[in-house]
């Protein structure tokens, strides 16, 4: 059976961002798919770090639809987005592919989830402080995991490697739509894209 392959940056985001991709896959009723392992790429922001993880793909003989997600920090990702469908176009796969910029990080689509997420233990002694909210945009804010950070109990960090799978998997995909989201609208339309691409073979469609 052919496969979606997906393309992080970080560690954490190797299982958080499967966890976070198949779940939303099953969410919006698409038809039934199987996800390999998650691959990691780096400089997924430059040409030569996107073709880089094109190959990695390319490798994957049961590949049969790519998606590449990394964040986009303080750039803007209708600019950047089709820019870098550009390069992964450039690479000439032969299944389709999807690109997702997380403005500004992965971790901006816990927030409006928070109040949700506050209390509860994710890991021996760490939990986000009673009482969190997170009322204004959740793609306003820089340096999402600093701000976690502060929710923590004294002496704890927000740690990605051991905190970001358990807090997507309490994400609330009905509470993330209404948040007015951009980035995580992308990720709804580039799943879509991937389970009936049509004539085009990268998403989002790269400007002339």
């Amino acid at each position: 059976m052919r496969k979606g392959y997906l393309v992080v940056e970080g560690h954490g985001e190797v299982d958080a961002a499967k966890n976070l991709v198949t779940r939303l896959w099953f969410d919006l009723g698409l038809p039934h798919a199987v996800w390999g392992a998650p691959q990691r790429g780096k400089g997924l922001n430059t040409r030569s770090g996107v073709l880089r993880a094109c190959e990695i793909l390319r490798s994957e003989r049961d590949c049969g639809f790519a998606l590449l997600l990394r964040d986009e920090d303080d750039g803007c990702p209708a600019t950047a987005g089709p820019e870098t469908a550009a390069w992964v176009a450039a690479a000439s796969l032969p299944f389709p592919a999807a690109v997702v910029l997380a403005h500004r990080e992965f971790e901006a689509w816990f927030l409006p989830c928070i109040h949700l997420m506050a209390g509860r233990e994710i890991r021996p002694g760490v939990r986000i402080a009673e009482g969190t909210e997170y009322p204004w945009d959740p793609e306003g804010i820089r340096d999402v995991k600093g701000w976690l950070s502060k929710r923590f109990p004294p002496g704890k960090i927000y740690k990605p490697t051991f905190d970001q799978l358990k807090l997507t998997q309490w994400v609330d995909f009905g509470v993330l739509r209404t948040s007015g989201s951009r980035s995580f609208r992308t990720l709804e339309n580039a799943l879509r894209f991937l389970a009936a691409p049509a004539a085009l073979k990268v998403y989002p469609p790269p400007r002339p």
